[in-house]
């Protein structure tokens, strides 16, 4: 029996694997619809205490959920779009610009968090070295406190204060100006940019759309803009969740109807010497769904797999978060494609052991 059903694989691999990739697609497609909701309310969640009722504007590609694990990219934007934003139309509603440029640095083994932002320090007369404060946990493994001297990469800076409490999640933070920043990242521009002001009058996607139009190659994000996206994605897969479902069930079950027919075209001869020889129909019809089943369930995971990437970029082009799918659904979608392969198998294997050897044999 196994030889049986490993030499079908083997001869018609091809047709069995674009079948898995269908139902991988198919299933793909199904996750992303049951699972972007709860994942959107959940990052959404989380990140709603961090940005506030601020908006934040970043350099495009910037991948927010890492921004705000203080996991800094190379993607930079020009130092003058705060003046910009001052000067356009838009700078009527803005109270606030806080232009900042942030880094990963690591310190004789110690990872630490560059924030430069405009910051002014006393002029020491005959000071060479830049000026920094830093968070307790920096002072705390490297020794240093007011007046002493932190070295990166090659450069001294002179500690002015150990600012206690830090701002929230920078206790091992570097806080230095913009200049500074620069200097020691080697970068130029900014990486973000915090704008405050009173958005309760303002359509806030469209007032986001704006601040990306008037900085090119920026996204602005502020917690209203993303659940209003996430609402609205919300609505639309719920609105069409019925024919998700439906169409997806019949293109699944197609295809493995498909399959079972298809190998009767193309082995026809061989099931009938198979039958003529003794081997009961009943075999038949295990081989088949078997076949069935395995590949339902290749295509279910390989499905929950493809989503993956999926729900990344759908979150990042909507709402500007990376999605992931509800890994807790896997059984329940591995469930329900082994019973949907296993009814879709049944009545057409059932059909094919029930033929006349003899018409199989002569291919009538």
């Amino acid at each position: 029996m196994l030889l049986l059903l490993f030499k079908e694989i083997r001869h018609r691999w091809v047709i069995h694997l674009l079948t898995v990739l269908l139902i991988a697609f198919i299933i793909s497609i199904l996750v992303v619809q049951s699972s972007v909701n709860s994942s959107a309310e959940e990052k959404i969640g989380d990140l709603s205490h961090k940005l506030g009722r601020g908006m934040i504007v970043l350099p495009e590609g910037t991948d927010l959920e890492r921004f705000y694990m203080q996991d800094y990219g190379d993607e930079v934007m020009p130092a003058g779009y705060p003046d910009m934003i001052r000067s356009s139309p838009l700078g009527k509603h803005v109270s606030l610009l806080e232009p900042r440029l942030y880094g990963n640095i690591t310190v004789n083994g110690h990872e630490m968090v560059l924030l430069g932002r405009n910051m002014e320090f006393p002029v020491v007369q005959g000071m060479s070295e830049e000026m920094a404060s830093v968070g307790p946990g920096v002072a705390k493994v490297m020794g240093v406190g007011p007046g002493g001297v932190l070295e990166v990469s090659g450069n001294k800076l002179r500690i002015y204060s150990v600012i206690e409490p830090p701002p929230k999640g920078f206790d091992m933070g570097v806080f230095v100006s913009l200049e500074t920043a620069r200097k020691l990242l080697g970068k130029e521009g900014i990486n973000a940019l915090h704008m405050g002001g009173c958005w309760c009058e303002l359509d806030v996607a469209a007032f986001s759309a704006k601040v990306e139009g008037a900085l090119p190659g920026t996204m602005a994000i502020t917690v209203d803009g993303m659940a209003k996206a996430q609402i609205e994605i919300g609505s639309v897969m719920e609105r069409y969740s019925l024919l998700f479902r439906v169409l997806g069930a019949v293109l699944a079950a197609g295809s493995i109807i498909f399959l079972i027919f298809y190998t009767l075209h193309k082995g026809g001869r061989e099931v009938g010497l198979l039958l003529s020889i003794g081997l009961s129909p009943s075999r038949i019809v295990i081989r088949n769904l078997i076949i069935a089943v395995l590949i339902s369930m290749l295509g279910a995971l390989a499905g929950f797999v493809l989503s993956v990437p999926l729900m990344k970029y759908l979150g990042v082009v909507v709402m500007r978060i990376s999605l992931s799918p509800a890994w807790g659904s896997l059984p329940w979608f591995a469930v329900a494609a082994f019973a949907l392969s296993f009814v879709s198998a049944i009545v057409p294997s059932i059909y094919v052991s029930r033929l006349d050897p003899t018409k199989l044999l002569r291919e009538e």
